[in-house]
């Protein structure tokens, strides 16, 4: 039975928590009006919104509450076209929400709330005189999930702007997975992520003070901050990748009292990020892969800097101390960490170069949505993520096979129930030899490997997750000892072949887990940390590790 209906519906905000709101709503000084405005095809967001909102009306008598359609006059008037959106006092603020404001955003709404009502703010005296030299209008929209613990900071950030300028600035807080067209529209990666007059600001919580500025410069706080281009900057470790080892071994490294930078040529979270759902990292029975990330990228930003869309070109040794160039400016460091990950091993077969992009995908995160409601897809592999991919596709709707070389799979046995219990169906002892297509792919040839057989299966879509290569173009640029797979050899220390250089995370091949990653990103920080502060090839009698 539906627990939200009957006696057995399950209540938004719990009786305690009732309590204590009532108690705190105590200190409201003016009336508030929140409107919501809901539309038909969102009824069942509608829903959680409004019995949200009337729980929330019933706690005080200074909250009042109207619905309207989003097709209304109302919504006209006040310029909304999406559902669920909420107003607060639209009187006198430009402040709203667009989606369910649940989760960590329930918080920021019953802040928001007491900030109108009080005309409080939660930026310091500094940013508030700031913030009335502002000139001209300023639409700030913060992006936010509801399982993101640095969202509400930001968007109150927001909010706290529209109080003190409300003749020039909008605040709009918006749930991201429920308004996906801005996720494309922006490149939206990870939360919270500001936008200002439809310029991106970039990803982070920031400070009153940055964030204020960021409002007036319509510049991200990085780039303020930021060294200038073409100059030469001295650090005492680079971090190059910004996955979950290489955001581990900055934390580290930054706690350490090492000054650190983390240069990412892409954008920070390597293959956790594209990861639906991350079921075995201690301390989270789930969380989405995206959320991980953006957890552990707020943390880190409070040791290094993080500097995405930055690739390291050309690496060189000198006596005392390395220089790492990149398109931007030259770094010279001490230490120097590579955390560059490994990237999606191709099939090598015709027509999957020429239609990638175009049906053919190495992530099903990224591009499964344009494959549900029916579409034929295949996955090809037998491991983890071929199986959380074909799992996730099935999920959105998509008609999903597998496909697998050999007659066993090596994913976990969760994984295998779960595919066994959604009756994806798979083809045993079969490879793909080619993948047919001219502006799409429409088909794939398969071959029985137990026959020798050779037949075309007609598909929308095919989904790689067959393992991984290193990306060591940076290893060999530094003549790093590999192993006969390619990947970075190390010691017990995360030390390579080379002094003062050390590798951690997917490179070093292993076990590709996020928990190995973090480990070993941390011992590479910390090993640094101590070859800087007592170089042992330097010690009499000691002998240096070699590959």
């Amino acid at each position: 039975m539906d627990k939200r209906k009957g006696k057995q519906k399950e209540e938004l905000i719990p009786e305690q928590a009732k309590k204590f709101l009532r108690e705190t709503f105590a200190n409201l000084k003016e009336k508030v009006l929140i409107e919501v405005f809901t539309g038909a095809e969102t009824a069942q967001l509608d829903d959680i919104v409004a019995e949200l909102v009337k729980t929330v009306a019933s706690l005080s008598d200074k909250i009042e509450v109207g619905f309207y359609p989003v097709s209304s006059d109302q919504a006209r008037k006040r310029g909304v076209t999406r559902a669920p959106s909420l107003l607060i006092d639209p009187e006198k603020f430009r402040i709203r929400y667009i989606g369910a404001p649940v989760g960590e955003e329930g918080r920021t709404l019953i802040t928001a709330i007491l900030l109108a009502s009080n005309r409080g703010v939660i930026l310091s005296e500094a940013a508030v005189k700031r913030l009335r030299e502002l000139q001209e209008p300023r639409l700030i929209q913060v992006f936010v999930t509801p399982t993101c613990p640095y969202c509400p900071q930001q968007a109150l950030n927001a909010i706290s702007a529209a109080i003190v300028r409300p003749d020039l600035v909008t605040a709009e807080v918006i749930e991201m997975y429920e308004n996906k067209d801005y996720i494309e529209k922006y490149h939206i990666i990870t939360v919270p992520f500001t936008v200002i007059n439809e310029v991106p600001i970039g990803t982070g919580l920031k400070t009153p003070e940055l964030f204020v500025e960021e409002v007036i410069s319509l510049v991200s706080s990085e780039k303020l901050t930021a060294p200038p281009t073409g100059e030469t900057v001295e650090m005492d470790i680079a971090v190059i990748g910004g996955g979950p080892a290489g955001l581990t071994a900055g934390m580290y490294a930054g706690r350490s009292g090492l000054k650190t930078v983390i240069l990412e040529k892409g954008t920070v979270g390597g293959q956790v990020l594209i990861t639906p759902v991350v079921e075995n990292y201690p301390g989270y029975s789930q969380i989405a892969g995206r959320t991980l990330v953006d957890v552990m990228y707020q943390q880190t930003l409070q040791y290094a800097h993080i500097s995405e869309g930055e690739e390291v070109s050309e690496i060189r040794e000198t006596e005392d101390f390395f220089e790492v160039k990149t398109g931007r400016r030259t770094y010279k460091v001490k230490g120097i960490i590579l955390v560059t990950g490994a990237e999606h091993r191709k099939l090598g077969v015709p027509g999957e170069d020429a239609l990638y992009g175009r049906g053919l995908s190495y992530c099903a995160t990224c591009d499964g949505y344009f494959f549900k409601d029916g579409k034929r897809v295949i996955v090809v592999g037998g491991g983890n993520t071929a199986l959380t991919d074909a799992l996730y596709l099935n999920s959105i709707g998509a008609e999903v096979s597998l496909v697998h070389w050999r007659d066993t799979l090596r994913a976990e046995k969760f994984l295998q129930q779960s595919l066994e219990e959604r009756k994806i169906p798979i083809l045993w002892n079969t490879v793909i030899k080619e993948i047919i297509g001219t502006d799409s792919v429409t088909g794939v040839k398969l071959q029985d490997l137990s026959t020798g057989v050779e037949r075309e299966m007609p598909v929308d879509g095919v989904f790689v997750a067959i393992g991984y290569e290193p990306n060591n173009v940076l290893a060999k640029m530094l003549g790093l000892t590999l192993d006969q797979e390619g990947y970075i050899k190390v010691d017990s220390k995360q030390r390579t072949s080379m002094r003062m250089v050390y590798a951690a995370g997917d490179v070093t091949g292993g076990i590709k887990q996020i928990a190995t990653a973090v480990g070993q990103g941390a011992i590479a920080a910390v090993s640094a940390f101590e070859d800087i502060s007592s170089p042992y090839w330097k010690e009499k009698g000691s002998e240096w590790w070699a590959a």
